[in-house]
């Protein structure tokens, strides 16, 4: 029995919507307390930096699930994969960098960034791996998933069956490296074995038993309960927020559960609110331009 695959994944796209919001209310704290010089907004819109976990994992589940029909290795759509992330990200980027960069030049006090670090060029404009943020700032997440495409090419070059075990391998690498202390070999390889890789694998994992399940709205609901729960949990602990192996220890889990239940509700025909959907559509524009 064939299992039906949608084209689009309306629960899923309104996730990236969410995932947006949750980093712009995390934003908005310093920025607001900043320009009116007093606490005005309640701390705990921090904690929306979970929405860089749910973006990571939303990367690892779309990549696979665009490519499912990928059946053979070798090299050959390998160009148009590329083609189309590159085209996916760095128009909008640089427009939006290049009209922050004449806003800095012209009125450096509305510049906001949270680095105390020089922007570098190379990492700014490119996206490759550096301790500075870009002067963009949310680029920095960026930065991983320009890492993430380049390494999934590898994945996509060989046959369908062998991808579990790769991924696999893949953590395992990321696993052995940073509790090996490679990741202080330098910013690539801070990149490479940072945990977050995790969460981009967890969601390739989350995508192909997505693939491979019938599901039911009762089992979607349940693992979208799960999620909510699970970020309950990381709002209630107190957990340090900078500290990247807390978060991904205990939000990897429910943020997987979460993107599966989304998906899950997609194949069965369950609608997802159109603001939302439109939301997720716009998403990309908002992370990148709401600072």
């Amino acid at each position: 029995m064939s299992i039906a695959t949608p084209t689009r994944l309306d629960h899923v796209q309104a996730l990236r919507g969410y995932a947006a919001g949750l980093v712009l209310a995390t934003h908005l704290v310093p920025i607001a307390n900043r320009s009116l010089g007093a606490d005005v907004l309640p701390n705990m819109l921090e904690w929306g930096i979970v929405g860089v976990d749910l973006f990571f994992v939303l990367s690892g589940f779309i990549m696979v699930y665009v490519t499912r029909n990928r059946t053979r290795g070798g090299l050959r759509g390998l160009p148009e994969f590329a083609f189309a992330r590159v085209t996916r990200i760095y128009p909008l980027y640089w427009v939006v960098s290049a009209a922050l960069l004449l806003v800095t030049v012209l009125r450096p006090g509305l510049a906001f960034s949270g680095s105390s670090n020089e922007p570098q060029l190379l990492n700014s404009v490119f996206l490759t791996p550096a301790y500075a943020y870009p002067l963009l700032e949310v680029g920095w997440t960026l930065v991983y998933e320009v890492m993430f495409y380049v390494l999934f090419i590898g994945v996509l070059s060989g046959p369908l069956r062998w991808r579990p075990a790769i991924l696999v391998g893949w953590a395992g690498l990321v696993l052995t490296g940073n509790l090996a202390g490679w990741q202080s070999w330098g910013a690539t390889a801070f990149h490479l074995f940072s945990p977050f890789v995790l969460e981009f694998l967890a969601g390739s994992f989350t995508a192909l038993i997505y693939l491979k399940i019938g599901g039911s709205v009762r089992l979607a609901a349940g693992l979208v309960g799960v999620g909510i729960a699970g970020f309950a949990v990381w709002f209630l602990s107190g957990l340090s927020l900078e500290a990247q192996w807390p978060r991904v220890l205990v939000l990897t889990g429910p943020l997987a559960a979460l993107t599966l239940g989304a998906a899950l509700l997609d194949r069965h025909g369950v609608g997802a609110p159109r603001w939302t959907v439109m939301l997720g559509d716009w998403s990309y524009a908002l992370y990148l331009t709401h600072l």
